[in-house]
C-alpha cells in the first residue's frame, strides 16, 4: 500500500483531494503543528496562558509580516499555541487559507465549490485549507498547511474566558470569519514544485464587543480585496478590487 508520501509524489492531485475531503489529516501531510488547547488552568496560568488576541492590522499591498511577532493580527492562543507557533521562525506568518491552485480546477471543485451545501459539510469556511504565510524554503512568500481553524477549542476556549474573565474574545472561527482578508499570491511549499496558490490572508480584525462585527456571507474565492503581489509593488493603485 502506497504512503502518503509516496501519494503525495506520484498522484498529488489526489493527495490534495484526500486532504480538502478530510480523509487524510493535516497531521499526516506534515503540516505545521498547531499546539495544544487548553486542559489544565493551573499549568496554563503558570505558563502565563491564555494569550490575548493580537488587534494589530498590517497593509496586504505592502510587505508581510513574518515570523511569531505580534506584527499581524491573530486569535486568542493557548500557551502552548504560542510556544509552538515561536518554534517555527520565519517560516510561520499570518493566518490564511488556500482557495485556489494555478491551472488545478479540481482543488476548487472539492475543497471551495458548493461551500454550505455539500462537499465537505455546512461550515462555509472549513472549505479550502487552512494554514500560515511564512517565508518559503528558496526566500519567497509561502504558504504552509496548519489546521488551526478546525481545532476544538476544548472546555476552556473562548466562550469559557469570556464569562470568567469578562473578556470578548471570538472563537477561532469566529475570528476567521470576522476579518478582513485580502487574496494574495504565495508559493505553496507543501506541494511538490511550490506552484503559485491563491491565498486568503487576514489582515485586519474587528473586536467582537464592537457593532462593526459582523461574520458576513462567504463570498467565494475573494476576500474584502483580491491582490496580486506582484502589481501591488509595481502600482499599488491598481492592486485591489472589492467585492459588495
Amino acid at each position: 500500500m502506497a504512503t502518503f508520501s509516496e501519494l503525495k509524489v506520484w498522484n498529488t492531485p489526489l493527495w490534495v483531494d484526500g486532504i480538502c475531503r478530510g480523509e487524510i489529516s493535516y497531521s499526516e501531510v506534515g503540516a505545521l503543528a498547531t499546539g495544544n488547547i487548553v486542559t489544565n488552568l493551573i499549568a496554563e496560568s503558570f505558563l502565563n496562558g491564555p494569550n490575548s488576541p493580537v488587534n494589530v492590522a498590517f497593509d496586504p499591498t505592502g510587505s508581510i509580516p513574518l515570523g511569531p511577532s505580534d506584527s499581524y493580527p491573530k486569535p486568542w492562543r493557548s500557551a502552548s499555541q504560542k510556544l509552538q507557533d515561536s518554534t517555527y521562525g520565519s517560516q510561520i506568518g499570518p493566518f490564511a487559507r488556500l482557495v485556489s491552485i494555478k491551472n488545478n480546477r479540481s482543488f476548487s471543485d472539492t475543497c471551495v465549490d458548493g461551500c454550505g451545501s455539500g462537499n465537505g459539510g455546512g461550515d462555509p469556511c472549513s472549505i479550502g485549507l487552512f494554514g500560515r504565510l511564512g517565508l518559503s524554503s528558496d526566500g519567497t512568500l509561502g504558504f504552509r498547511l496548519q489546521d488551526w481553524y478546525n481545532q476544538n477549542e476544548g472546555p476552556y476556549g473562548a466562550a469559557y474566558f469570556n464569562e470568567q474573565n469578562g473578556t470578548n474574545w471570538h472563537t477561532w472561527k469566529q475570528w476567521w470569519d470576522g476579518a478582513s482578508k485580502a487574496t494574495i499570491y504565495a508559493g505553496w511549499d507543501d506541494y511538490p514544485g511550490s506552484p503559485t496558490v491563491e491565498v486568503e490572508v487576514a489582515y485586519d480584525v474587528t473586536d467582537l464587543g464592537d457593532p462593526d462585527w459582523y461574520p458576513g456571507q462567504y463570498l467565494g474565492l475573494a476576500g474584502d480585496a483580491s491582490i496580486d503581489l506582484l502589481v501591488a509593488m509595481v502600482a499599488i493603485a491598481a492592486a485591489a478590487r472589492w467585492i459588495f
